[in-house]
């Protein structure tokens, strides 16, 4: 019998995928946020968790050594698409958010709230009309940055290169995590793993492209610069990137993040 471990069904998780699941584990594919109420109710014991929802699974997980998913610059896959430039997107305009995202809706509050103020965000569609920008993660987010070129009426910001510019810290999407209360030998064999990917990590990326290029209909250069572009096994400014952004968010953090269209 195997124990259940999420996924995340994005590209940029193909490299862990590649190595295949822990020892006595099968992957689960949820999407980011999803990760968070399936560790909450056992449904997963470990999973690349949004950093956005760590304080939901305090005293719940644990994390396992310094492995996620991160950029120190741009992200090229947690992208705003907007009408107008970031400098302007503030109320009266309104966003549309990917139901899919725990970290990415945190940054873009604390990117907003930086360059307007937090009295000045714009707001949620209301339902059936068109936004002025839309938050956009993962797969969906690359293919469609990839094919917005400068003619196109949108104009696209990506969110790590933008905190990255104004923090000098990389930002950190995801940690993996595992359930305090999961097995000792499943918690053994899941930082087996992870240690295993470290030492491998350029093998297994560069196994990773050929499936990633047919998956995303990109060139395999555009794959590798990808790849390349997101970190996996954290340093020591990736940790101070994840401790800046969770201290911002903790003095910053309201309920709901962003208002609906009246």
């Amino acid at each position: 019998m195997t124990v259940p471990v999420a996924m995340i069904p994005y590209v940029n998780m193909a490299p862990y995928r590649a190595l295949g699941p822990p020892s006595g584990c099968r992957f689960i594919p949820l999407v980011p946020k999803a990760s968070i109420s399936a560790l909450l109710s056992s449904t997963v014991v470990a999973a690349a968790v949004p950093v956005g929802g760590l304080a939901r699974l305090e005293g719940v997980v644990e994390t396992v050594g310094r492995f996620g998913i991160a950029a120190a610059g741009e992200s090229m896959s947690v992208l705003l698409f907007s009408r107008f430039p970031f400098e302007e997107m503030h109320e009266p305009h309104t966003i549309r958010i990917t139901g899919e995202t725990a970290s990415s809706v945190r940054l873009l509050f604390l990117l907003l709230g930086h360059v307007h103020g937090f009295d000045r965000l714009p707001r949620l569609v209301a339902d059936g009309q068109q936004p002025d920008g839309a938050l956009l993660i993962g797969d969906r987010a690359l293919i469609k940055g990839q094919r917005t070129d400068k003619n196109s009426s949108f104009i696209v910001t990506d969110l790590a290169a933008m905190w990255f510019k104004i923090h000098s810290l990389p930002f950190v999407f995801a940690r993996w995590v595992v359930r305090k209360d999961a097995p000792e030998p499943v918690k053994i064999s899941i930082r087996q793993w992870l240690d295993v990917f470290k030492k491998r990590e350029t093998d297994l990326v560069e196994q990773a492209v050929p499936e990633a290029t047919e998956t995303l209909k990109l060139d395999s250069d555009v794959v590798r610069r990808y790849f390349k572009v997101i970190r996996r096994c954290l340093d020591d400014r990736d940790i101070t990137g994840q401790e800046r952004f969770l201290k911002l968010f903790k003095q910053l953090e309201r309920r709901p993040l962003f208002t609906t269209t009246q």
